[in-house]
């Protein structure tokens, strides 16, 4: 069988960086701007390891991986190319590889973010692979590289035109972040490409930095999590983990108690709380969690807080399974994170300043 390549020169795919002018950079020096993500005993993490070790062995792991990660710069070289390294790398039948183990570019032009491409990762290469995108026209741009959503990097170099210009980009407009905390979906589950997720539409949107700490599977409520949260600065929080509970009692017996470690350490944090978005499936308890979340949020309307707000499934998910927003039944694509970021962004809007 021919590869595709050969048949649709559309579908083909470049592994070769083809120039002999790169210079590459380190991401983590000036004038680059790393977000979402730190570099912690060989690897680009999104939460501490000790404090990730004192939740659970799962949140340890996924920890590592770096969702939510970005690197962001000025410059006119007409092209970027990658180069990384990784420990690993998961190939998942309802997963784009583009989006769990690719990085995606995003150009910001007069005040607007825009998707240019995809440095698409070689599936024979699991230990890192290169790329390059080119540009039509050399001229300043502000640029946002997203790392992957699901597979740990150890190493990456960003490489430019020798003797182009680089320079700090302008940073975002809202910089404390917006902290996220879910399942597998928060984080980023099944989105094509990095960017494509919810949390980042969201940032394009508002003009937020923002944490990614979604948890595949792993999303529990624990206290040592919710500890860990409130120590945070932060200019909002989404509190998103329905799915990850082992049942609809766990989650009554954690999710309020959650949410008042976090008030208790930010009395006037924009707290948005969420149930999940497949509420119409079927073989799901969706309904009986959303009464919890609900009850969680009544309650703390009622005790006084004017800085709560309620992403309500029941309202706003009728019918997202079946509008096709789900590869699995279970985690959205692009249209269900499309679908997400237009709920979500309906209630941060409430509390958020759009530029």
């Amino acid at each position: 069988m021919p590869e595709i390549g050969m048949l649709d020169k559309n579908l083909a795919v470049m592994y070769s960086l083809g120039r002999d002018d790169i210079e590459f950079y380190d991401p983590r020096k000036e004038p680059f701007a790393l977000y979402g993500v730190f570099f912690e005993d060989g690897q680009y993490r999104r939460m501490p390891d000790a404090a990730a070790s004192k939740v659970s062995g799962g949140v340890r792991e996924l920890a590592g991986y770096t969702a939510g990660g970005r690197v962001c710069f000025a410059t006119d070289s007409d092209f970027v190319a990658i180069s990384c390294l990784r420990p690993g790398l998961w190939l998942m039948p309802h997963m784009a590889l583009a989006g769990s183990g690719g990085f995606d570019l995003y150009v910001r032009e007069a005040g607007k973010t825009a998707y240019y491409g995809t440095f698409m990762p070689d599936p024979k290469k699991r230990e890192g692979y290169d790329s390059i995108l080119s540009f039509p026209v050399k001229r300043m741009r502000e640029l946002i590289l997203h790392f992957p959503l699901y597979c740990g990097i150890t190493s990456l170099a960003v490489g430019l035109e020798r003797g182009a210009a680089l320079r700090a980009w302008d940073g975002y407009r809202i910089r404390r972040p917006v902290v996220f905390y879910g399942s597998s979906i928060t984080e980023g589950a099944c989105a094509s490409t990095p960017g494509n997720d919810y949390i980042g539409r969201l940032s394009r949107r508002f003009g937020f930095d923002y944490v990614n700490l979604g948890f595949s599977g792993n999303a529990k409520g624990e206290s040592a999590m919710m500890k860990y949260i409130a120590g945070l600065d932060m200019s909002a929080f989404v509190y998103d983990y329905d799915y990850n509970a082992p049942s609809a009692e766990h989650l009554a017996a954690t999710h309020y108690m959650g949410y008042r470690t976090v008030r208790t350490a930010h009395p006037e944090l924009p707290i948005v709380m969420a149930s999940r978005p497949n509420f119409d499936h079927p073989r799901e308890d969706g309904g009986a969690r959303r009464d919890i979340i609900a009850a969680s949020y009544e309650r703390a309307r009622a005790e006084g807080d004017t800085h709560v707000y309620f992403v309500d499934g029941a309202r706003e998910y009728r019918t997202f399974v079946a509008d096709g927003c789900t590869v699995d039944g279970c985690h959205p694509n692009d249209l269900g994170f499309f679908r997400m970021a237009e709920a979500f962004g309906a209630v941060m809007e409430r509390f958020l300043d759009e530029p």
